[in-house]
C-alpha cells in the first residue's frame, strides 16, 4: 500500500479495499481532533482516495465539492457534468476537481465513486478528477450543540456540514493557486474558469473571499494559502454558527470588511433536497443569467443579418438547431437578425438571450421581436414579406409564451431600435412549437 503525506495530512491509496473502520487517526485515547494540536500545518486527518491519485503539479484552480447521498434527488453527476462541459479544453488543463464523499457508509461512498468513474473515467485517468473519503469516526461530537443561532430541527446536519467542509478544505490546501467552493447540486456559466481567472488577475485591491454566487457555500473563491486557516476556523466553530455566517466572519477576521460579489453570478442552485435535511427547499440565485433548463424544439432554419460579424461567430452558430453564439458589432437602429424557417411553424414559447456571464455588456439594449409571413428572397438572402411586432427585449432578453396560439409563421426577426456602443452577442434561441 502506498502513502502520500503532505504536512500533517496522511492519505492512503492503492488497490486494496479499505473500510472506514480502518481509517482512523492514530490517537486512540481521543479520536476527536483539536485545532490546537498543530499551530500551522494541516489538520492531521487521514483520507482515502476512491478515485484518482495525488496531483503531480499545481494548477490554477481546485474546485471542491462535499456530497452526501439524497435518496429522492441526486444531482452530483449533473453537477460534475456541468463543470466539465462548461469548460474549454484549455480551461480543463487549469483545474482539479475534488469530490469529498461524506456519507456515513463506506459502501455508499464506493458505490457513488463507481458511478462517477463510469461516466467521467477519462478525467480521472488524467488526474483532473479526484474522489476521496475520510473516517467519520474522527469527527467531533455532533450531539452536544449550541442552539442559540440554529434552527433546532436542522442543527445536527448543519454542524456535520461545517465539519465536512473543514475536512474538504483541509485536503485541498496546496493543490492549486486558488480554491473554489461549490455544492453538489449546481450548474455553471459557460467558461466560468476563464471569467474567474481574468477577474482575479485584474483585481488590484486585496481580498480574502470573492463570491461568484450569492448563495451559501456556492461559488466562494479563496487563495490556497488561506485554506488551512479556513479549515481550522470552520472546525473551531462547527457547532456554534451556520456555515454562511462562518464564511462571512472569516473574511472579516482577515480584514475584508465587506463581501465582494461578482455579477452576474456564475453558478445556480438546481436541487430541491437539502444536503443536510430531508426537507425540500427551493433556492435560486436571481443574478444567474445563463439558462440551464429545457432548450425547446429544433425547427430547421436559416439566419441572416446586416450586423457586421466578428471573427467566425456567424449567424448559423446560434440559428436553430445551432448551439453556438453569434457575435456582431456596430449595431445601429436599422440592425436586424432574421430567422427564416424551412417550414411554417406554430410557436407557443420563444426565448432569445443576448450577452453572457463573461461578456455581460454585449446585450441588445433596445429592440423587439417580430413574427413574419410569406417568405421571399431579397438582396441575396431570405426574409418575409410582412412582419408583426410581438414583444420587446428587456435587459437583453426576450421571452414570450402563448400556449393557445394557432397561427403559423415563416420568420422571426430581431430588430434593433437604437445604436449602441457595445457589441451584440446572441447566445441562445429557444423555440417550442405546437405539434400537429
Amino acid at each position: 500500500m502506498q502513502m502520500f503525506r503532505t504536512g500533517g495530512t496522511s492519505i492512503h491509496g492503492g488497490k486494496k479495499s479499505i473500510g472506514l473502520d480502518d481509517i482512523i487517526w492514530d490517537k486512540p485515547q481521543n479520536p476527536t481532533l483539536s485545532v490546537m494540536e498543530s499551530a500551522s500545518g494541516p489538520l492531521p486527518i487521514q483520507y482515502t482516495y476512491l478515485l484518482g491519485s495525488p496531483p503531480t503539479k499545481k494548477r490554477f484552480l481546485t474546485i471542491g465539492i462535499s456530497s452526501v447521498y439524497k435518496a429522492k434527488e441526486q444531482n452530483l453527476l449533473k453537477t460534475i457534468e456541468s463543470i466539465l462541459s462548461h469548460s474549454s479544453l484549455e480551461e480543463l488543463q487549469m483545474i482539479t476537481l475534488v469530490i469529498y464523499l461524506a456519507n456515513n457508509s463506506s459502501q455508499l461512498n464506493e458505490h457513488s465513486a463507481k458511478e462517477i468513474k463510469a461516466k467521467f473515467g477519462e478525467h480521472v485517468n488524467v488526474g483532473r478528477l479526484l474522489v476521496i473519503q475520510s473516517s467519520l469516526a474522527s469527527y467531533p461530537p455532533l450531539s452536544s450543540l449550541k442552539a442559540d443561532y440554529w434552527n433546532r430541527e436542522r442543527m445536527g446536519g448543519r454542524t456535520k456540514q461545517n465539519v465536512d467542509y473543514a475536512y474538504l478544505v483541509n485536503f485541498c490546501a496546496g493543490l492549486s493557486k486558488y480554491y473554489l467552493m461549490l455544492e453538489d447540486d449546481i450548474v455553471c456559466a459557460t467558461n466560468f474558469v476563464t471569467i474567474i481567472h481574468n477577474y482575479v488577475n485584474d483585481r488590484k485591491i486585496p481580498w480574502t473571499t470573492i463570491a461568484f454566487s450569492r448563495l451559501g457555500y456556492i461559488g466562494k473563491l479563496y487563495r490556497s494559502c488561506d485554506l488551512i486557516k479556513l479549515a481550522r476556523f470552520l472546525f473551531m466553530f462547527y457547532d456554534t454558527l451556520p456555515a454562511d455566517w462562518l464564511l462571512e466572519f472569516f473574511h472579516k477576521a482577515k480584514g475584508q470588511e465587506n463581501a465582494i460579489f461578482f455579477r452576474p453570478s456564475l453558478f445556480q442552485h438546481i436541487g430541491r433536497k437539502s444536503s443536510f435535511h430531508s426537507m425540500e427547499i427551493e433556492l435560486q440565485d436571481p443574478e444567474f443569467e445563463e439558462e440551464f433548463g429545457p432548450s425547446g424544439d429544433f425547427p430547421t432554419a436559416s439566419c441572416f443579418t446586416n450586423i457586421p460579424i466578428f471573427s467566425n461567430y456567424v449567424p448559423n452558430n446560434v440559428c436553430p438547431p445551432g448551439k453556438g453564439v453569434f457575435w456582431g458589432k456596430n449595431v445601429t437602429a436599422e440592425s436586424f437578425f432574421t430567422i427564416v424557417f424551412a417550414h411554417p411553424i406554430v410557436p407557443q414559447k420563444i426565448q432569445i438571450y443576448t450577452g453572457s456571464a463573461e461578456f455581460n455588456r454585449d446585450i441588445l439594449y433596445y429592440g423587439y421581436v417580430e413574427k413574419g409571413r410569406l417568405k421571399i428572397h431579397s438582396h441575396g438572402s431570405q426574409t418575409c414579406l410582412t412582419f408583426q411586432r410581438i414583444g420587446d427585449f428587456k435587459n437583453g432578453r426576450f421571452e414570450m409564451e402563448d400556449r393557445d396560439n394557432d397561427d403559423d409563421i415563416d420568420c422571426l426577426r430581431i430588430q434593433a431600435t437604437a445604436p449602441q456602443k457595445q457589441w451584440l452577442r446572441i447566445r441562445k434561441i429557444n423555440i417550442w412549437v405546437k405539434n400537429n
